[in-house]
């Protein structure tokens, strides 16, 4: 009985330790760690940069390629990561206002921009709207992008927040005197005609200074009052005078009257070259006058697809086309070269003082879009180094068709010492 006992608790005790041994024991689940705490991610800065300029009136045409040149050169710069200012990164944001080439009114969009927006940087403001604007960006050290010295003083060591955008008028008279004097050798006397605004003084001084270097003789003025829709009369009075030349001085520069100009110079026999130092649209004018009378008409707009144009002015023209579905004209590059500088330029600065902005950009040099180095000259006329080359090509209608084949020289002599 004991032996039957002893087995039974044997076989108990091997059955038990045959189903430990079978049995799978689940490994320990492992802790999950706590999340670590999070750190809550800043807002993207911006650093706003004012567009002012007319993009209504008669300026429009030329304040809407200053707005979307500008608005190009932003994207360009935002799409390889902003500026870097400080250590802070930025990306820059444009705040648009229509200043409507109005003195009052930009005053008042100036001080928007800088006592509401805060912004340190204005870009466009073109004729009476610059000088309105510059009695606010000036005192308040506020980096404005202005057209042109349309008046005395707008320029100096005492404006040194002041940039200008477009070609001295100087070189605008440089480039179409030397390419009349070259392809047009037999012309050699010229009569101005002109609306009645405040550039014409300007126009005057760079007429004078200029066109006795390439052997032209200037004959005189004609003036007409803003708003003329009938260039008739002032071209009869020109005519009479039996120029060679006629150059359009400040026209070209009002929309719809640089093109009406070498319409009805032609319709009234005038054969001889046409200079516009300022120039139209390219379309007006191919839309406007006929065919058969776009010859001899020495002119600032380029043929893209020209040899002597280089690839970064294309790659504005075909970024500007690809977003507004429009060809741009000379404003559009005009403004595009310094801008597109300047954000470069900022990216990288040490802090946000525009003092120290303007001292270092004032100093810089960067390849511009027009096939040389662009960087600020003005010194020897002025006092201070705030105006820039624009392009020195210059292009002319043959049998009704754009050609650029001619690279003026550029007056350095006139402006740096």
């Amino acid at each position: 009985m004991k032996r039957m006992l002893l087995s039974l608790m044997l076989v108990v005790l091997l059955v038990g330790i045959i189903v430990v041994g079978c049995t799978t024991v689940a490994p320990a689940t492992p802790e999950t760690p706590a999340p670590a705490p999070t750190t809550p991610t800043e807002p993207e800065k911006t650093l706003d940069i004012g567009i002012a300029t007319p993009l209504t009136g008669p300026h429009a045409y030329i304040g809407n390629q200053v707005q979307n040149a500008t608005l190009i050169a932003i994207d360009e710069q935002n799409a390889q990561g902003g500026v870097t200012i400080g250590g802070q990164k930025y990306m820059l944001n444009a705040i648009i206002r229509d200043t409507k080439q109005d003195v009052a009114l930009g005053t008042s969009i100036a001080e928007e921009l800088i006592f509401d927006k805060n912004v340190k940087v204005i870009i466009g403001p073109f004729i009476s709207d610059a000088v309105g604007a510059q009695k606010v960006t000036e005192p308040n050290k506020v980096i404005t992008f202005l057209a042109q010295v349309t008046m005395p003083g707008m320029s100096g060591p005492e404006k040194p927040y002041t940039f200008f955008w477009t070609p001295t008028l100087e070189q605008l008279y440089v480039n179409t005197s030397s390419y009349v004097q070259k392809f047009y050798p037999e012309a050699k006397t010229v009569v101005s005609i002109a609306p009645d605004i405040p550039t014409i003084p300007a126009f005057l001084g760079a007429i004078k200074a200029v066109l006795p270097q390439y052997g032209l003789e200037w004959m005189g003025l004609e003036k007409f009052p803003l708003g003329t829709s009938d260039l008739t009369p002032i071209i009869a009075r020109a005519l009479d005078k039996n120029p060679d030349i006629v150059d359009t001085c400040a026209t070209g520069g009002m929309a719809g009257l640089g093109s009406l100009a070498i319409k009805q110079l032609r319709q009234a026999g005038f054969t001889g070259p046409i200079m516009l130092p300022a120039s139209p649209s390219r379309g007006e004018v191919e839309e406007v006058v006929p065919k058969e009378s776009l010859y001899k008409v020495a002119i600032a707009y380029c043929d893209v697809n020209s040899p002597i144009v280089t690839e970064a002015y294309r790659q504005v023209y075909n970024s500007y086309k690809e977003k507004y579905h429009i060809e741009p004209d000379t404003a559009t590059f005009e403004t595009y070269n310094p801008v597109r500088a300047f954000f470069k330029f900022l990216d990288g600065q040490d802090t946000m003082d525009t003092t120290a902005w303007v001292d270092g950009f004032a100093k810089y040099r960067w390849q511009g879009i027009f096939g040389f180095e662009s960087y600020w000259v003005g010194n020897k006329v002025w006092g201070i180094n705030r105006r820039v080359f624009g392009s020195a090509w210059e292009s002319d209608y043959k049998d009704g068709k754009l050609v650029t084949e001619f690279t003026a020289p550029i007056p350095y002599e006139l402006f740096v010492k």
